[in-house]
C-alpha cells in the first residue's frame, strides 16, 4: 500500500513537471472522441480550450486522490475492508485514467506545437536572414559615416538597430515557439519604428 502512495506521488510530480509547452496551451482547442484528443487552432462550438481540459482533469485527479486517501484510512481502521478494497481499486483505476487523459493532451499539444514551430520557422527563416542583413548594412553605414546633424537621433537609431538585430538573431536561434514569442512584441514595435526614417 505504501508503494501505491509513492507511485501516486511520482505520477503527480510527473503531471506537474511534464509541461514543456506553454505558448499554445491557452490558444489551442481540444475535442475528445472515444478516448482520443484532436487539436484545433480555431474555436468551434464543439471544442473547448485545452487548458480547460487540463485544469479540470488535474482538479478531478486531486479529488480522486483525496478520496483514495480517505478510503485507505478507513481500510487501515479495519472498517468494512472487503467492500472498501473494491471501491479503492475502482478509484485507483479512475485516477490513473484521469492522469492518462491529461498526459495524452499534454503529449498532443507538445507534438502539435513542435510541428507548428518547425513549419513556422521554415517560413520565417529566409525573410529573417534577409531582414538581419538589411539591419546590419544600415547599422554599419551609420557607424562608419560622419554626421554633422542631430547625433541623439543617430545614437537612438543605432540602439534601435542593435536591439532589432538581437531580436532577429533570437528568432533565428529559437528552439521552440516560446523563444520566438518572447521577442515578438519588441520586434514588431521596432520594425515599425525603424520603418520611419
Amino acid at each position: 500500500m505504501r508503494k501505491f502512495g509513492i507511485f501516486l506521488l511520482l505520477v503527480f510530480m510527473t503531471m506537474l513537471s511534464s509541461q514543456s509547452f506553454w505558448y499554445l496551451q491557452d490558444k489551442i482547442y481540444c475535442k475528445f472522441e472515444q478516448k482520443n484528443v484532436t487539436l484545433f487552432l480555431k474555436n468551434e462550438e464543439w471544442t473547448q480550450k485545452c487548458k480547460s481540459y487540463l485544469d479540470t482533469l488535474y482538479n478531478l485527479a486531486l479529488k480522486k486522490y483525496d478520496e483514495i486517501l480517505t478510503i485507505r484510512s478507513y481500510i487501515d481502521q479495519w472498517d468494512d475492508v472487503y467492500y472498501r478494497n473494491e471501491v479503492l481499486e475502482k478509484k485507483k483505476t479512475d485516477l490513473l485514467e484521469l492522469i492518462s487523459y491529461r498526459a495524452q493532451i499534454i503529449r498532443s499539444i507538445d507534438v502539435f506545437e513542435s510541428n507548428f514551430f518547425e513549419k513556422y520557422y521554415q517560413i520565417l527563416q529566409t525573410p529573417m536572414k534577409t531582414y538581419y542583413s538589411e539591419l546590419e548594412v544600415e547599422y554599419y553605414a551609420l557607424i562608419n559615416s560622419v554626421w554633422s546633424w542631430d547625433t541623439s537621433k543617430i545614437s537612438t537609431r543605432k540602439l534601435q538597430l542593435e536591439k532589432q538585430m538581437r531580436n532577429v538573431s533570437h528568432v533565428l536561434n529559437a528552439k521552440n515557439l516560446d523563444d520566438i514569442m518572447d521577442v515578438v512584441p519588441t520586434y514588431i514595435y521596432l520594425k515599425k519604428q525603424l520603418a520611419w526614417k
